[in-house]
């Protein structure tokens, strides 16, 4: 797969701020959104942009930045979390609406702000970056009502942009990255000890394969970063 155009959210840290470096290292020409963007990659290929998802302006702004342009692939990486161990005692309308406007409409509105752009592209791919506990049928620990819903939430709305783009030859890769060793994944414990702490790096490296990889499934179903499936 030749270089290409690629927007990323969340650029600032984390998985989001790893793929934009790796990228722009292979050639990409990385448009890095973030809500600070002094702390995006300062690599040649990234174009720092102010990026709040909840924001309709900000979203127009990087629209406005690719104009006429075209995207090959935009990967969905912002979002937020609310807590560890946060319970049922714990969760409150805020919370939820918090998490329901950065985690699933905050991917939703970015993708429709770009699809004329990603129509013009060559790779078209939407990458929407899930996680495990969005899966309602792997859900065996309770808790985490906020983070679990939207991110459900999430997975949805990609199987839906799947079908509702497919004709466009757009894909969509809904995708659960690891157990990242990031600042809030390190303060995560894994209650049944089945899951490896997985670096950005290599997550951001998977990325590039999956886009590579034409057995990829990209019709917004949930899968992993190496390519396996998961249950709903």
């Amino acid at each position: 797969m030749s270089a290409g155009t690629m927007v990323v959210s969340g650029a600032g840290r984390g998985l989001g701020r790893a793929v934009a470096e790796h990228f722009a290292e292979e050639g990409w020409q990385v448009i890095a959104g973030a809500r600070a963007p002094d702390r995006v990659p300062g690599h040649e290929g990234v174009i720092p942009v102010k990026l709040d998802v909840r924001d309709a302006d900000a979203i127009a702004g990087v629209a406005a930045v690719v104009g006429t342009g075209s995207v090959d692939v935009l990967v969905s990486v912002a979002g937020v979390f609310d807590g560890v161990g946060a319970g049922l005692d714990d969760v409150r309308p805020e919370a939820m609406t918090r998490a329901f406007a950065v985690n699933a409409l905050g991917p939703l509105e970015l993708a429709r702000a770009l699809l004329p752009a990603l129509r013009r592209g060559r790779t078209r791919t939407i990458v929407m970056v899930s996680g495990l506990m969005g899966s309602i049928g792997l859900n065996e620990d309770g808790g985490n009502y906020a983070y679990r819903a939207s991110k459900a939430a999430l997975n949805a709305i990609s199987r839906s942009l799947a079908l509702d783009l497919a004709a466009d030859g757009i894909g969509v890769i809904c995708l659960h990255p690891g157990w990242l060793d990031t600042e809030m994944g390190r303060g995560w414990s894994d209650p049944h000890g089945d899951h490896e702490m997985v670096a950005v790096s290599e997550v951001a490296q998977d990325i590039q394969n999956l886009l590579e990889d034409p057995r990829t499934d990209r019709g917004g179903r949930l899968i992993d970063h190496r390519g396996a499936v998961l249950p709903w």
